[in-house]
């Protein structure tokens, strides 16, 4: 899911944005300077043979396998420490690369899961359980071009002051459903609304994840929001949502 200046680069982040309104909507709280950390790339491309939400499959895996012709750009990993997830909202990377999140899957738009595949954007995408169920092999596509899917809670609830108990329900849950249901899932974790609290990252380490993933770019109704900043910059983590006006903001990215 990274994008380069003329080249698409790897971006299956394993421990991988908007001051727009949106769904999911801006993050009410940033990570401070040392609680940002680099991000991970590992995780299994490869799509699985099936796609039921029944047959438990295994597919451990700590290495990448990329298809034929893909970028070998990687992150070092970063792993929870004190029992808390790594909390990101800009990648530590001097290379010319951005990132791409799309979150909740309301909209499948055939057209824009095209271009990604076609130009080899491995995005990293954040799923919720309804939608993920009726169209699996939608999303799967992506495992295509080396794009991971990864946790954005069961039911989409704001998270913060949420018993550990729940979220920790909502974001295993969820990560079960997209293993169980794929054979494989991203180590990350999206929080709906950008809405977390400490729970949230001890919640997201029990569940075998490594990062709490924000951003701080957008995409919208084909416009870029880099947040006032007057250019991309390496590392940027752009958010944006399968509806309507994803292919014309993949095209504004693109362009």
């Amino acid at each position: 899911m990274t994008i380069s200046r003329h080249r698409s680069i790897l971006i299956s982040i394993f421990v991988a944005g908007a001051i727009v309104q949106s769904a999911c909507g801006a993050p009410r709280e940033l990570a401070s300077a040392d609680d940002s950390q680099a991000v991970v790339a590992t995780s299994n491309p490869t799509r699985p043979t099936s796609t039921s939400f029944l047959v438990s499959t295994t597919s451990t895996t700590t290495s990448t396998t990329l298809p034929p012709g893909s970028p070998t750009y990687a992150v070092e990993p970063v792993l929870p420490i004190n029992g808390r997830a790594a909390l990101i909202r800009q990648v530590a990377t001097e290379d010319r690369v951005v990132f791409l999140t799309i979150d909740d899957g309301i909209y499948k738009d055939p057209q824009a899961m095209n271009f990604l595949i076609d130009n080899k954007w491995p995005a990293t995408l954040f799923l919720v359980a309804g939608e993920l169920k009726k169209d699996p092999d939608y999303f799967a596509r992506i495992f295509e071009v080396g794009g991971t899917i990864s946790s954005h809670t069961l039911t989409h609830p704001s998270l913060k002051g949420l018993s550990l108990e729940e979220q920790t329900r909502q974001i295993c849950g969820m990560a079960d459903l997209i293993r169980y249901g794929l054979g494989q899932v991203g180590h990350l974790m999206r929080p709906p609304y950008g809405s977390y609290d400490d729970t949230t990252r001890r919640a997201t380490a029990s569940c075998g994840l490594n990062a709490v993933v924000l951003w701080n770019s957008s995409l919208w109704e084909g416009n870029i929001d880099l947040a006032g900043r007057s250019a991309l910059q390496p590392g940027d983590i752009f958010l944006t949502h399968f509806r309507r006006d994803l292919y014309s903001n993949l095209m504004a990215l693109k362009a």
